[in-house]
């Protein structure tokens, strides 16, 4: 024998080893490891579907993991179902609740985006308020029914397809405005008139034209939504 060369060690029991050799039992072992090693887990481990393994677990444990889940669904339901609700709600946030066009509030945002891009074209959109002069004495005389289906008349008048309008809405009450590209104050007065003519040929089933009154203002680069609106005013006839 020589001294000065080492002779290796057989591994002693079952398969090979001391249940952690080379061979098939400590084979195993050596993949489970790997495995785990590479899912980044100690048993028992949460694979990547965020499911816990059941392996190595007490049956108490086993049961405890399935109560928590028999939980936890029920609540992913409910979360999911508040989600859609806070989408639905932040939909019809600048939604007007009586006629199909934004409200004031959502007018006016999109005013304000309309004017921050006014630096980059060169044409001067007009903005035309467009008030509902008789809606008053239609409530007064035939009902707020009626004066919604005036107001609903009037909004669709205003945002057919032939008056083109850049952006359209209800500021409240009997009061609208819509942005349009017209050829400078002529234009847009021109376009006013010609709105004022199509509502006044509306007629209703209880025997009521539409009236309706303008006012007309240019948007300028750096002027607020506010002080458009103010402007319209101011000109309405």
């Amino acid at each position: 024998m020589d001294v000065n060369h080492a002779t290796p060690v057989q591994p002693v029991g079952p398969g090979g080893g001391h249940g952690g050799g080379a061979g098939p039992g400590g084979k195993k072992k050596e993949e489970h490891h790997e495995e785990q090693a590479k899912n980044g887990h100690p048993d028992p481990a949460i694979n990547v579907s965020g499911l816990l393994s059941m392996e190595g677990l007490s049956p108490e444990a086993q049961h405890a993991i399935e109560r928590m889940a028999a939980e936890i669904e029920p609540l992913r339901r409910q979360l999911a179902h508040a989600q859609e609700e806070l989408k639905e709600a932040l939909a019809n946030e600048f939604r007007d609740a009586v006629v199909p066009a934004l409200n004031r509030r959502g007018f006016m945002v999109e005013l304000e985006k309309l004017i921050h891009r006014l630096g980059h074209i060169e044409a001067r959109p007009a903005l035309i308020l467009v008030h509902l002069a008789n809606g008053d004495v239609i409530r007064r005389t035939h009902g707020l029914a009626v004066l919604d289906q005036a107001l609903r008349l009037t909004c669709d008048m205003l945002g057919a397809d032939r008056h083109q309008a850049m952006v359209m809405g209800s500021l409240g009450g009997n009061d609208f405005a819509l942005v349009v590209l017209e050829d400078g104050m002529d234009g847009a007065r021109r376009k006013a008139a010609e709105l004022e003519s199509a509502l006044g040929a509306i007629h209703m089933p209880v025997g009521v034209s539409l009236e309706a009154r303008t006012g007309v203002a240019l948007l300028e680069p750096g002027m607020t939504a506010e002080a458009a609106v103010s402007a319209a005013d101011r000109n309405l006839r």
